[in-house]
């Protein structure tokens, strides 16, 4: 990869470095902490306002090395997959395809089978400064969600999806106030919120905080970021859970918490 960027070396997420090495290591102390909600459909203007406002020298990203190699290598295949198989979901259900496509469960899929918004605003922003970037998610944990793809793709789960109010899925905004009060400590996670990896143990949940923590923290330790900034699910910043989050493991201050709809919480 260019500008910066860091690519795996095996499908269990080892990084390789192609920025240049710091002369003194730096700690975890001026990192900021930015949490998205995944199905946010303004999440490539919001992260690309927001790079441009901070303009960090470093951004971490929540895509392990797997997801993305996955997924840009199977892209026409998974997108084709759906067309395929949504046009006859979509006629089962007496609809037109085109109205099944904007229904709010196939735009989360479509989503979900792309590159996150996220990381391509991080990506352009890299392009045109002398940032770095590095993925740093969990590519053990991706590999269990991606797992769950032939499933969601059916015709069968495709038309139960499209069976669904479209009014089902709790609005963007809603969910950025529920982040707002988890990260704070002033509301518990409530089911209703419930996002697509949810389907993963707490076992494996917490092995990937802590690979999330650890690959921070070494890249941070070596290389030069006097601003550094994380792109990642809100979840990951909020406090007290059955096992310390990221923000938890990290230490870092309620202060150092960004939302990406409204900045400072």
């Amino acid at each position: 990869m260019n500008h910066g960027d860091w690519s795996p070396t095996n499908r269990c997420g080892s990084i390789t470095a192609t920025t240049a090495p710091a002369s003194s290591p730096h700690d975890e102390s001026s990192l900021i902490l930015v949490g998205a909600v995944h199905g946010d459909d303004r999440g490539f203007v919001r992260t690309a306002r927001l790079l441009q406002s901070f303009q960090p020298d470093f951004i971490f990203v929540e895509l392990s090395p797997y997801a993305k190699a996955f997924r840009e290598r199977n892209q026409l295949t998974l997108q084709r997959t759906l067309s395929q198989n949504l046009r006859m979901a979509a006629k089962q259900c007496g609809l037109f395809f085109k109205d099944a496509l904007t229904h709010p469960e196939i735009k989360a899929i479509r989503r979900q089978l792309s590159l996150p918004l996220e990381y391509r605003a991080a990506r352009h922003f890299v392009r045109a400064t002398a940032s770095g970037l590095a993925l740093v998610d969990y590519s053990p944990f991706s590999h269990r969600m991606i797992q769950l793809w032939p499933e969601m793709l059916t015709c069968e789960n495709l038309a139960s999806l499209l069976r669904l109010p479209r009014d089902g899925r709790p609005e963007v905004s809603r969910t950025y106030d529920l982040a707002a009060r988890s990260i704070r400590g002033e509301s518990p996670l409530m089911a209703g919120f419930i996002e697509s990896d949810d389907d993963a143990p707490d076992s494996l949940w917490e092995k990937r905080e802590r690979h999330l923590a650890d690959a921070i923290r070494s890249i941070l330790q070596h290389h030069r970021a006097s601003k550094a900034v994380y792109l990642g699910g809100w979840r990951h910043l909020t406090p007290g859970g059955s096992f310390p989050s990221l923000r938890e493991l990290l230490g870092i201050e309620i202060s150092q918490c960004y939302l990406l709809d409204r900045g400072f919480l």
